[in-house]
């Protein structure tokens, strides 16, 4: 069992080398990083600069007075203890001025100073209430902005770009949000540090040991961070690897209500009873505490001692300047500096926290950018299709020459398709055969332009298909694959997609699902409402239809008889499109495809031979990326190769078995 990394972990470096650690039941692996430099860190957030001022314009634009009030209130609230902290002190040494002198305190003064402290909080409080309400409704407004972007980005990526192997998953507009708020706080902190340590430095300069006292405050935090690096800050993974703590988890399993028919009938609670206690019992003392908690505990008493240790230090500090000189180091400075202490390390220790999110912001903008505007991989053509001089042409004629291809991503050599070569000739009903991974499909994707040729090229109509724009060819193919889903809509626009002009079209909708042979469940799924109360509830509930797989194939097939009423169809391409069905289903979609055919140029895909190829004009034989055979069904059985094996295999089931 592997513990997942979350998404704002730093991510990790193909040079660093590994560092493995065991802590109760855990593997934990780290990696041994080396620190980049002062002048590498400098150089990278300059260059990061330009990003962040576009990524901060963009989400500012979108609110910009809200933003502006949301800001204000930010860096208000940053320096709210500093505030505080002046007039406690004002406070202190009315009071103190006031006992030394033998007299009574200005009470005047006093009652001013503690008003203005009141009034601040109060103020502040009111900020802050007002801001919470303010950033929910803001904060949906980026999202919904950089949903949209990042949406539209899915849908217009290319193939291609769906085999990075980049983690996307963590792009997502609650992310862009948590982005910009943790930018905004480390532009705060860096305010807030500044002026706490201005206002410490003025304080302490009658003793001239101010930036003594300024380091003896951050030395725990600063001491930590160079000799204690926190699991959480770095890239780590983290494996159960405690056979007994493994087999421990299984039998919790064990209890959830799936498995319960099955212990109940199986007779085999007690055994599992048995074997929790036994893997109980192994485990013993073993800590099951989290591993970040366990990694924080393995470090020594004696260091965190020491990192007590130093928190004492600014104690020391007022003990040596009171013996020192105590005439210039008074109790009122003593409780203010004090304060300042608490406030500068609490600061400090979040700024040095936030430097990690600092640098994870900055990875999450540069590949939300990079996300949302990908470079093209699929380069579009400039001429229409069909051109005016091939408008009249029954079909699309198709010409692979030499064409080798290879899966972005994939194993290196790997070809899926290996020099292929074939021509079809326009309105021809072609298909293709071959085993698992021998090319078919491929092809298909080719002509779809989901993907380029690694080398050679494909020829539609005389011309190059990189010719084209990619829309016309697309808009004049039709593709029926095993691959294809139903959208989470409606079964009526599942089919209607097909052609969204006539979405509003019932007649042709309805006419497209006979078509496919989904008519039977497009009926019993879409019910017109009876006119009650209740059926106008039901209706309102967009009840989710639950289909089979053959039924889910022959909406499928509905979606792209709708796509013929386009009138621009000119390649049918179906890759297993009946693989679910029945065999009277099979042939019945068939029959109404080549019913389609006039005008069309056809490629069926399959594994089953039987109706297919006793139509087909050629048939094309793949083996392992290769064309191996083409001709029509008696031309390839007389050649006795791969194609007649392929074929008899499937004929010997029908075959009677003799003992």
């Amino acid at each position: 069992m592997t513990q997942k990394v979350e998404d704002n972990v730093p991510k990790s470096t193909p040079t660093s080398s590994l560092r493995e650690v065991k802590l109760g039941v855990w593997r934990i692996l780290t990696e041994n990083q080396k620190t980049p430099s002062f002048a590498t860190r400098w150089e990278k957030m300059i260059g990061f600069m330009p990003t962040l001022r576009i990524f901060f314009e963009e989400v500012y634009s979108i609110e910009p007075r809200q933003m502006t009030l949301i800001l204000v209130v930010k860096i208000w609230s940053s320096l709210e203890d500093l505030f505080l902290l002046h007039l406690s002190t004002r406070i202190l040494a009315i009071i103190e001025i006031g006992l030394k002198e033998g007299g009574k305190p200005n009470s005047g003064a006093i009652m001013r100073a503690v008003a203005a402290r009141m009034l601040l909080v109060a103020f502040t409080s009111y900020l802050n209430s007002w801001s919470q309400r303010t950033n929910s409704a803001v904060e949906s407004r980026v999202q919904q902005h950089f949903e949209d972007k990042i949406f539209t980005a899915k849908l217009e990526a290319d193939m291609p770009a769906t085999h990075d192997t980049t983690d996307d998953d963590a792009i997502s507009p609650h992310g862009v949000w948590n982005t910009f708020m943790t930018v905004v706080s480390v532009g705060t902190l860096v305010l807030q540090v500044v002026a706490i340590l201005g206002y410490i430095l003025n304080l302490s300069t009658s003793t001239r040991h101010g930036p003594i006292f300024v380091f003896l405050c951050i030395c725990r935090p600063l001491f930590k961070s160079l000799y204690r690096q926190d699991l959480w800050n770095m890239p780590f993974v983290v494996e159960a690897d405690n056979d007994d703590y493994v087999r421990l988890q299984a039998l919790k399993r064990m209890g959830e209500d799936k498995y319960r028919q099955d212990i109940i009938s199986g007779d085999i609670g007690e055994y599992i009873v048995d074997e929790y206690e036994q893997v109980q019992n192994g485990l013993a003392d073993t800590s099951l505490e989290h591993p970040l908690t366990l990694w924080d505990e393995q470090y020594s008493w004696l260091s965190t001692a020491a990192l007590d240790m130093l928190d004492n230090l600014p104690m020391v500090y007022y003990a040596a300047s009171a013996f020192l000189d105590p005439a210039k180091f008074t109790l009122s400075k003593i409780a203010t500096l004090q304060r300042s202490e608490w406030t500068l390390r609490n600061t400090f220790s979040q700024s040095i926290q936030e430097v990690d999110s600092f640098a994870r912001a900055m990875t999450f903008i540069e590949r939300l950018y990079k996300f949302c505007s990908p470079l093209p991989t699929i380069k579009d053509g400039v001429l229409k299709y069909p051109s005016s001089g091939e408008a009249d042409r029954a079909g699309m004629s198709i010409e692979l020459r030499n064409v080798t291809f290879s899966y972005p991503g994939g194993e290196k050599n790997a070809k899926a398709l290996d020099d292929v070569s074939f021509t079809i000739k326009s309105g021809q009903l072609v298909v293709l055969v071959g085993s698992n991974g021998s090319g078919k499909s491929t092809i298909v994707k080719l002509l779809s332009r989901l993907y380029d040729v690694s080398s050679g090229n494909i020829v539609v109509d005389d011309k190059n298909i990189h010719d084209y724009l990619i829309a016309d060819l697309r808009a004049a193919t039709a593709s029926l694959t095993q691959d294809h889903h139903l959208y989470p809509l409606s079964l009526g626009e599942n089919i209607g997609l097909g052609n969204p002009e006539l979405m509003g079209d019932v007649e042709v909708i309805t006419g497209a699902a006979k078509k496919g042979g989904a008519a039977d469940a497009y009926t019993m799924h879409v019910q017109a409402s009876d006119g009650t109360p209740l059926a106008k509830e039901v209706e309102k509930m967009q009840k989710r239809a639950d289909i089979s797989g053959g039924e889910r194939q022959r909406v499928v097939a509905s979606r792209t008889f709708m796509r013929f009423t386009t009138g621009r169809v000119k390649l049918v391409i179906a890759d297993e499109g009946s693989s679910a069905l029945d065999p009277e289903a099979e042939w019945e979609l068939f029959n109404n495809l080549r019913v389609e055919r006039e005008g069309k140029t056809m490629i069926f895909v399959t594994h089953r031979f039987g109706h297919l190829t006793k139509y087909a004009d050629n048939i094309l034989c793949m083996k392992e990326g290769k064309l191996v055979e083409s001709g029509t069904h008696e031309e390839l059985m007389k050649l006795n190769g791969e194609y007649t094996k392929l074929y008899e295999i499937q004929a010997k089931a029908f075959e009677d078995n003799k003992l």
